[in-house]
């Protein structure tokens, strides 16, 4: 139960609260029609949320300038972005650069039109268009502490090196206003009809569990970190939402269950923890793209702690499984909950209350199977590393170990407890779970607190 006493049920993927800080966005594409095709819903549902957007096209058509200006003002309006909000840069088709005039020129029309964004959304780099790609430059030199999410073009998008970590479902009232939108540019249907612009959407949409979405790459400069927060609660991909500050650019490391606890056989079947790491392996594979960041190595290997102190890391299993977590994690000022155990061992490991010495025990029936469980999930900073985070997930048997595993797989099956995990950096959540039902009651959810309050 959560800490009112309400159980939190498995259920499936739900809405996430709308974002609580108003962020300004500027959409910047190449052309008229890029940001509709890239970002269409993202523009839609920031405008839904309140969010002040302007868009910027950085060129004009040399063949007729005119209507596609009058083409991308009507399908603004499509998207609820007035015309007094759409700025054109009049650069010349198919020969943007980022050099110093360009860049300039585009400085002075953002500052006379007084648009400041925290959010700049334009091409990612992952694009085989050369005004694409210049146009991405251009935006990230003109813009400083900002926060970016780059788009990719269905016509010319580079799959291989895209990476996007921010999700936009595309459906419902989105995508019916992103169709409206679209349609608005006649005189480029038969360009935009080469490439099914909807199997390259369910193609993003399958990294996100989403039916079709379109899919941003996210990256932010110097003093832009607490708009990244926000940005990333943009996604409708619960996943990413989670990880995508955990993990950052780089790889994350599963040090993963042991058996070493001095002198003592393993006392449980390892089919449960087997399975929560199968799971967690199989999201990351499959859903972060464009190859996994999971590492994995034993929790006894040589280097094990040293991996921990130098980055991010995920631990599966308690102190009887996982020795990192014994020698190291269990020990931190900052670690409310643990999975212990005594010397020698008459009895389970159980979930510890390090603050005030209270204990969970798991529950076995006759057949020695596990009824119920006790259990810990936590993200807390690294003190070692304080840009970083470690990651526990770990039961008083394999079956508590596996449900957290499984969450942290698929956090939208447990809404609510992932919203713990998202609002705040420094979290520990102690559950008990019924083996039978998949029943889990919330013991308890702290917040960075020290062992000694």
């Amino acid at each position: 139960m959560g800490r009112s006493g309400r159980a939190i049920p498995a259920v499936a993927r739900c809405p996430w609260p709308a974002v609580s800080a108003p962020l300004r966005l500027l959409a910047v594409g190449s052309h008229p029609d890029d940001i509709e095709i890239g970002a269409g819903a993202l523009i839609s549902k920031s405008v839904t949320l309140g969010l002040p957007v302007d868009l910027l096209i950085l060129t004009d058509d040399g063949q007729q300038p005119e209507i596609r200006r009058a083409e991308a003002v009507q399908a603004a309006a499509e998207l609820g972005v007035p015309a007094e909000r759409v700025c054109f840069g009049g650069l010349a088709d198919g020969h943007l650069r980022a050099d110093g005039d360009t860049v300039r020129l585009i400085r002075e029309l953002v500052a006379d039109r007084q648009i400041d964004p925290d959010i700049v959304v334009t091409h990612t780099q992952a694009d085989s268009h050369n005004d694409h790609v210049e146009a991405n430059r251009i935006a990230h030199a003109v813009f400083r502490k900002r926060v970016f999410l780059h788009y990719s073009i269905h016509l010319s998008s580079e799959l291989d090196r895209f990476a996007p970590r921010v999700f936009i479902d595309v459906s419902g009232a989105r995508l019916d206003s992103k169709n409206r939108a679209l349609s608005k540019h006649r005189s480029q249907q038969l360009r935009l009809e080469r490439v099914d612009l909807a199997k390259h959407e369910m193609r993003l949409g399958g990294l996100a569990g989403l039916d079709r979405a379109e899919g941003f790459e996210v990256g932010y400069q110097n003093d832009a970190v607490d708009v990244l927060t926000k940005t990333v609660g943009l996604s409708d991909s619960m996943f990413h939402r989670l990880w995508t500050p955990i993990v950052g650019p780089t790889d994350i490391t599963l040090l993963y269950e042991a058996y070493s606890a001095p002198g003592e056989p393993i006392d449980w079947p390892t089919v449960h923890e087997n399975a929560g790491r199968d799971r967690l392996r199989h999201a990351f594979a499959s859903q972060w793209a464009p190859s996994s960041p999971l590492r994995e190595k034993f929790s006894n290997s040589p280097d094990a702690a040293d991996i921990l102190r130098a980055g991010q890391v995920i631990l599966a299993g308690g102190a009887v499984s996982n020795p990192v977590v014994r020698d190291l994690y269990n020990r931190l000022s900052s670690t409310r909950w643990a999975i212990e155990y005594d010397l020698p061992r008459t009895e389970p490991a159980y979930l510890l209350n390090r603050a005030d010495g209270r204990r969970r025990y798991p529950e076995f029936g006759a057949d020695g199977v596990v009824r119920h469980d006790a259990g810990l999930i936590s993200v807390l900073l690294n003190p070692w590393a304080p840009t970083t985070r470690i990651v526990c997930a770990a039961g008083g048997s394999g079956f508590g170990t596996r449900l957290g595993l499984e969450f942290l797989a698929d956090p939208a099956s447990r809404p609510e407890l992932a919203e713990e995990f998202l609002q705040h950096p420094n979290t520990q959540v102690a559950f008990t779970v019924d083996a039978a039902s998949g029943q889990v009651d919330i013991i308890d959810v702290n917040h960075g607190g020290r062992v000694s309050e």
